[in-house]
């Protein structure tokens, strides 16, 4: 929960609340205390299994529940046709019964989370330009993200072969393909990034954290059939087919709550492109 004095912007779609109010037009004024379940943890679920000629139950591994975001506050118009146009605005923002994105602001910067309705949202006229509104939502992934980050790793690299503009004596084997990138998560719990290999890599490539957990693609890339390794999905994927059989050394890794990894892309053999990090700051 925030205090009143905390300046917050709430926006779902092309609708912003603000717990401030601006000099003109519509006004969605956020009361900050009302906002509940986004500062919140989220509960613990197990699957337990009675111990059953011992006492306790059998030691589960926790995973965390969804999440239950609840907004409310004043809304202000000039007139009464105006404040009529922000119910409808208000009433249909979610009501297409699909999920979307959410994005809180305050002064420490902005987080955000995918939400769908949860419930009934509520409007209650208190005057010809006042209403008041409350609005719940669900969100099924409980975490919490920063915005999207993406690095760039092994652009133009060459294995093998020569290398120009040409130096004497000639090296034919080069070394300088594994090329390292740092990233660090911010959040207080796990980073699962994605990576995106773009080039001629007809003999695929590796991807390792450089801690000793990697990832071998071994299937043919191409500048136009780029290669995505989800490492939050365990999947590999390529012009949108599924081709995580083609993976093997499947250690795959996630960037620690508040620690640095440094992801090293590696082509098995001659080709030239580039490998995109993607990855998120994620809190729970």
């Amino acid at each position: 929960m925030y205090l009143k004095d905390d300046k917050i912007d709430v926006t779902i779609k092309d609708v912003t609340f603000r717990t401030s109010r601006t000099a003109v037009g519509l006004q969605f004024i956020l009361d900050p205390t009302a906002l509940t379940g986004w500062t919140d943890g989220t509960s613990a679920r197990r699957d337990n299994a009675l111990r059953p000629v011992s006492n306790g139950d059998f030691s589960e591994t926790a995973t965390m529940a969804a999440r239950l975001i609840s907004i409310s506050g004043t809304a202000v118009a000039a007139n009464a046709a105006e404040l009529q146009i922000m119910r409808d605005k208000f009433v249909g923002l979610l009501a297409d019964g699909l999920y979307t994105e959410i994005a809180v602001s305050t002064t420490l910067g902005t987080r955000y989370s995918t939400v769908g309705l949860e419930g009934t949202p509520s409007w209650t006229q208190q005057g010809d330009t006042v209403a008041v509104f409350k609005l719940d939502m669900y969100a099924p992934d409980p975490h919490l993200y920063g915005g999207v980050q993406t690095f760039q790793t092994g652009s133009n690299v060459i294995v093998g072969g020569l290398k120009y503009r040409l130096s004497y004596p000639l090296n034919y084997n080069l070394s300088g393909a594994n090329t390292i990138q740092t990233v660090k998560n911010t959040g207080n719990t796990d980073s699962w990034p994605s990576f995106i290999v773009t080039g001629d890599y007809f003999s695929g490539f590796s991807i390792d954290d450089n801690l000793g957990n990697k990832v071998t693609y071994t299937g043919m890339v191409t500048f136009s059939a780029p290669v995505t390794i989800n490492m939050a999905k365990g999947t590999a994927t390529q012009s949108g087919v599924d081709k995580t059989t083609l993976v093997n050394n499947r250690d795959w890794f996630s960037i620690p709550a508040g620690a640095t990894i440094q992801p090293r892309f590696t082509p098995i053999q001659n080709g030239s492109g580039w490998c995109d990090i993607i990855y998120r700051d994620t809190w729970i």
